[in-house]
């Protein structure tokens, strides 16, 4: 079975099942399934062929989630962009990936009027929304009355490309197939026990690996969606309450900012049987404060990308160990491994701290168009996932921190190097350096350490503007530090914890 069959079979067994609610607006299957019949049509209809990459730049909305499938119903292969990134970001990514078709949301159509297009396969822009088309395609006028009937799906066939950070810098593609979604799927509903019933709220990005299992659980559980286009803690608040909401996921950000807002004595979640959380490490103060606050147990999880999603989770049936990411999800098998000059040597105990390796159905086909690095990270089916951890005498996993160079800012993976590689181009910057500083409600913030060229004059807030003129803006530095000279080890590499040790000694 893939993605479009299993949606398929939910449309005919499900028909009159509200599936999406979203602003107002809301889906059966049938009506949703039929929307996605004649998306696919459309596309294939403009020329869409088996295999051919599709680019979404969209928001949260509906739109995505029917483009999603639509995609994969036709045969094709699902690119989701990160709706922050600018056009240099995107340039890369299209470029890489060889998409011949983008769809993108109207509010973003300045970014894409900036894209630079020579070297790009696009032959298709379809803009979603109101406004000039500019030459593109219009979303609306897609829908086709007459209904393809693709091939069949098989489970090995690639349906997303996943555009995660590569440590030079260099975004990687996680080729995942319709095997891995359905099998980490199965893992989470068995885990967290979702049925028909259920009522999922999504408030996650949808190009975000969380934001997506939130919009396929209740697809493969026969469950129902209330979309968000963003995070608003009250209507977050209102929504849990409204729609008795039963499932609910966020990243750490999103349940530090719920947890400090004003008491809300009237609202009653009598429906909401857990809150998951993943993406970023989770504080045991926050999980905490938001469980005394609203009376609802927060399930802390472990995943990555290249895992589909999700590897572990505290289980909501059973021992619960705050602090910890929980035993291994049904299927997965996961070892700690120590490493020396000569590579990877053995296995680890319970408690000895090492690198975490991850064993599944769920663990991705590999990078696109990348052998090298893919080599490099999988094993005999072994994904090294480059984080540190251990697990104790339970089975339950503690993560320790990362191998990477890697800051994550509200779940969001920030590589320091794209960051210095852009500050770099600025003609008043003779060196840089990024770290992550701890920060409590965003988990880690970015920061940046900046040694002027001489008799150049740095101002940060042009600086800020620079940064903000070609990265995302969740990428761009939010402190910032004028200094001399970076402290460099005997190798001549730039000692990131002496920067660290002399911001804190700063701040004090």
């Amino acid at each position: 079975m893939g993605l479009g069959k299993l949606l398929k079979e939910r449309a005919e067994t499900e028909k009159q099942r509200n599936f999406l609610y979203y602003e107002g607006v809301r889906y059966s299957y049938n009506e949703f399934f039929h929307r996605v019949q004649s998306l696919a049509s459309g596309l294939i209809e403009l020329g869409l062929a088996p295999g051919e990459r599709v680019a979404l730049y969209l928001g949260s909305q509906p739109e995505f989630i029917e483009s999603f499938y639509a995609v994969i119903y036709a045969g094709g292969i699902v690119v989701p962009l990160n709706s922050h990134w600018k056009a240099g970001e995107l340039h890369y990514i299209l470029k890489n990936s060889q998409a011949k078709f983008l769809i993108f949301s109207s509010q973003l159509g300045q970014e894409i009027r900036r894209l630079e297009l020579s070297g790009l396969e696009l032959k298709n822009l379809i803009v979603v929304g109101e406004g000039e088309l500019n030459g593109w395609i219009n979303y609306q006028e897609l829908f086709s009355k007459k209904f393809f009937s693709p091939e069949e799906e098989s489970d090995g066939q690639i349906a997303s490309i996943i555009y995660t950070s590569g440590a030079t810098g260099k975004p990687k593609g996680v080729m995942l197939s319709h095997k891995n979604y359905l099998t980490n799927l199965s893992q989470l509903q068995v885990v967290l026990d979702t049925y028909e019933t259920d009522r999922t709220l999504g408030i996650l990005p949808l190009f975000h690996v969380l934001g997506t299992m939130m919009f396929l659980l209740p697809i493969f559980s026969g469950g129902s969606l209330v979309l968000f286009s963003e995070f608003s803690p009250r209507k977050v608040l209102g929504a849990l309450q409204e729609f008795q909401i039963s499932v609910f996921a966020g990243v750490p950000t999103v349940y530090a900012i719920l947890s400090n807002l004003p008491n809300h004595r009237s609202l009653s979640f009598s429906k909401l049987r857990y809150a998951v959380c993943g993406g970023a490490p989770l504080s045991v103060e926050v999980i905490e404060q938001f469980e005394k606050r609203y009376g609802i147990e927060l399930l802390e999880g472990y995943g990555l990308s290249e895992a589909t999603c999700a590897c572990s989770l505290n289980p909501p049936a059973g021992k619960r160990k705050p602090g910890s990411v929980g035993p291994a999800l049904p299927g997965e098998r996961i070892k700690i491994m120590s490493e020396s000059e000569s590579g990877l040597v053995k296995e680890l105990g319970a408690n000895e701290v090492g690198e975490i390796l991850v064993y599944g159905e769920n663990v991705m086909r590999g990078y696109w168009r990348n052998q090298t690095e893919t080599e490099q990270v999988l094993k005999d089916g072994w994904l090294r996932t480059g984080d540190l951890g251990y697990y104790d005498r339970d089975g339950y996993y503690y993560i320790k921190g990362r191998k990477k160079d890697m800051i994550i800012r509200g779940g969001e993976n920030i590589y320091p190097r794209e960051v210095e590689e852009v500050l770099l181009t600025h003609p008043g910057i003779s060196e840089v350096a990024v770290v992550g500083i701890p920060d409590r409600v965003w988990g880690e913030e970015v920061m940046v350490f900046i040694v002027p060229r001489d008799n150049f004059e740095i101002k940060t807030q042009e600086l800020a503007d620079f940064c903000h003129s070609h990265l995302a803006d969740f990428k761009c530095p939010k402190l910032w530090q004028i200094i001399k000279e970076l402290p460099k080890t005997s190798a001549g590499e730039v000692c990131k914890q002496g920067l660290l040790e002399k911001y804190w000694s700063l701040r004090k």
